[in-house]
């Protein structure tokens, strides 16, 4: 099993989409973060569970992205390092994903 390890970004991302589900509901607010760490760790284990995004960008080669285990509009965009899992982003699927990653 691998280490997986969030970067800062992606660390921004889950705390801006809490925050604004709390703001309406704190209790699935959590239920959303437990739901991207369950599927973040997942990775760990199975690293090769993601699918390749289709943007033609070469920024994106090497990354992948995993619907969150019970809110599939989250997506975790991570990448597989030699002795890591690194969490690059945590998304809602409605965004403009590919500028995103600028």
């Amino acid at each position: 099993m691998k280490t997986v390890v969030f970067n800062p970004v992606a660390l921004d991302d889950l705390d801006e989409i809490t925050n604004y589900i709390a703001s309406d509901n704190p209790m699935a607010a959590e239920e959303v973060r437990e739901a991207v760490l369950d599927t973040a760790e997942s990775l760990g284990a199975h690293p090769d569970l993601g699918i390749r995004p289709r943007f033609s960008a070469r920024r994106f080669a090497g990354i992948r992205f995993l619907p969150t285990s019970r809110y599939p509009n989250y997506l975790v965009f991570y990448r597989e390092l030699s002795n890591a899992v690194e969490i690059l982003r945590v998304l809602h699927g409605a965004r403009n994903l590919p500028r995103l990653f600028e």
